[in-house]
């Protein structure tokens, strides 16, 4: 995937002269903070056949903490928690992932700790962390990764040069929405909520086509009233279905705020309100019809 343009001007600002041993990358989710850290350890490991073993977690000098290697440590160390599905990143983990920064390194000169995900690190993780920080090895990183801000021990921070991820500016989604699709006027039918990196895959593997299905549908069930096809059409959308629960969520607030339904803005926002409220509901419920439940939902859009 292709640097986002916000991406590149974050890189412009890092000084590789002056980096610190340690760095906090945190935001959003899905704006792009992965493409920083990929630079950046493509950067320090710069040696011969090192992007090709970076890509393939097999570079002898790097140590990755992500979802992949959570789920190799568990299989391996604790296979109970592989059935708890949790991301929680233990201890015993960082433990060897502290044993690895005090070996030598083997094929380039410096040696990279990557944590990615580090909201997920418990409290004796941290402070198991916390003495690599304060006295780190020659030539080794540590390049943290978060998404969520200031969720780490405050000490963890005053140890770590941080890059923020603040909000990304409204004009500047817009723009770089616009020169990936093919109509401009399709950036309509990309949700509030929707991250950058979400929207590209999307666009990437064809998904981007069901989700114009699925607006143009909502628009004349909210426009036009009830219509029973419209509503199997939208149920039938190739699209997860708390995904789509999401979309006619911000679908129905975004006309709302607009004022652009002829429908009246109390039913319209008690209408947004109990779809609210079955989505809090959803992770009570052991079993669901949800072809059932969404045509429910869907036969209580208020008429005009």
């Amino acid at each position: 995937m292709k640097n986002f343009p916000w991406i590149d001007k974050k890189i412009s600002t890092i000084d590789k002269t002056n980096l610190s041993h340690a760095l906090i990358i945190e935001g959003q989710e899905g704006v792009g903070k992965n493409q920083i850290c990929k630079y950046l350890i493509n950067e320090l490991l710069d040696e011969k056949n090192s992007q090709n073993l970076i890509i393939n977690n097999s570079h002898p000098d790097l140590f990755c903490i992500n979802n992949e290697t959570l789920f190799s440590y568990f299989k391996r160390e604790d296979k109970n928690k592989l059935k708890s599905n949790t991301k929680k990143i233990p201890v015993g983990f960082i433990r060897e992932a502290i044993d690895f920064v005090m070996l030598k390194s083997g094929l380039s000169k410096n040696k990279i700790l990557f944590i990615d995900g580090a909201e997920n690190l418990t409290i004796n993780s941290q402070n198991a962390l916390l003495k690599t920080l304060e006295e780190p090895p020659k030539n080794t990183y540590i390049i943290i990764q978060s998404n969520r801000f200031k969720c780490l021990n405050q000490t963890i921070y005053s140890r770590c040069q941080i890059i923020n991820f603040n909000n990304i500016p409204q004009d500047e989604l817009i723009r770089w929405t616009e020169n990936i699709i093919e109509n401009k006027n399709d950036k309509s039918v990309i949700p509030s909520y929707m991250s950058p990196k979400k929207v590209s895959q999307l666009i990437e593997n064809g998904s981007f086509e069901d989700l114009k299905v699925l607006r143009n549908n909502l628009d004349t069930l909210f426009n036009e009233g009830i219509d029973g096809k419209l509503i199997n059409d939208v149920i039938d959308v190739n699209i997860e279905f708390s995904e789509k629960l999401n979309y006619i969520i911000d679908f129905a607030l975004s006309i709302l705020k607009k004022g652009s339904s002829n429908i009246h803005p109390v039913r319209l926002s008690d209408f947004i309100e109990e779809l609210s409220d079955f989505r809090e509901d959803l992770f009570e419920i052991n079993s669901l019809n949800q072809r059932y439940a969404l045509n429910h939902l869907l036969l209580k859009i208020p008429s005009n």
